[in-house]
């Protein structure tokens, strides 16, 4: 059974309680640069506590195991044995004090790429129509739901952590009107809002700090 009490960060002055946040969302090999970045830029930008006024907070990642390095493009198959996937994450909510969830699967990123990219001066103007829809098309039968993350949540949930999600602007309305997803204890439409508008601190001072 772990041992909640020993998480303590040491400094010059008074020693100070670490808060631990779950860093769940999509992992799949065709996004893992998005899948990656979301999550270093929180932990860059809470590196340095002391000096951004912020506080220590341990962030624990699915893809602190190496695992980027050889998911497969839809992110069904890695190196990793799929039970010690299951296991390592469902270990990591139940260890966290917080949970933040990002909700983008990136579905729209080959298409609004592919529009952009590929004009009609590239293309004929048939080509460049149905090439897309082509996209669109296989995109939407093979779509993989975030599904890893949504039990991770529902997991979260029972087990009452604060959770924290991350939904695209273009789908907010979708997660603030859901019952399921308007339980989160916040919602913000990107990294930068939430870093801006403190969540994580509050929490810190409200959990770990009250300590």
């Amino acid at each position: 059974m772990l041992n909640n009490k020993i998480k303590i960060a040491k400094s010059n002055g008074i020693d100070l309680p670490i808060m631990t946040v779950y860093l769940a969302g999509r992992i799949s090999g065709y996004n893992i640069d998005k899948c990656l970045k979301w999550r270093n830029d929180i932990v860059k930008y809470y590196r340095d506590y002391k000096g951004r006024g912020a506080y220590p907070i341990a962030f624990l990642s699915p893809l602190n195991s190496g695992e980027a390095d050889s998911v497969d493009a839809p992110g069904l198959t890695s190196s990793i044995p799929p039970n010690l996937i299951y296991d390592k994450d469902i270990l990591s909510v139940e260890h966290s004090d917080v949970v933040i969830a990002n909700m983008d699967d990136f579905f729209e990123d080959d298409i609004e790429e592919y529009l952009t990219d590929y004009k009609p001066q590239k293309l004929s103007e048939e080509r460049w129509r149905y090439g897309g829809f082509d996209i669109l098309r296989d995109k939407i039968l093979n779509r993989r739901e975030n599904m890893g993350t949504h039990w991770e949540l529902a997991i979260a949930h029972y087990l009452k952590k604060p959770i924290i999600l991350i939904v695209p602007e273009r789908r907010q309305e979708i997660f603030r009107k859901h019952p399921f997803t308007k339980r989160a204890s916040v919602i913000v439409t990107s990294v930068d809002e939430l870093i801006e508008k403190k969540w994580l601190n509050i929490l810190y001072k409200s959990i770990a700090g009250a300590t």
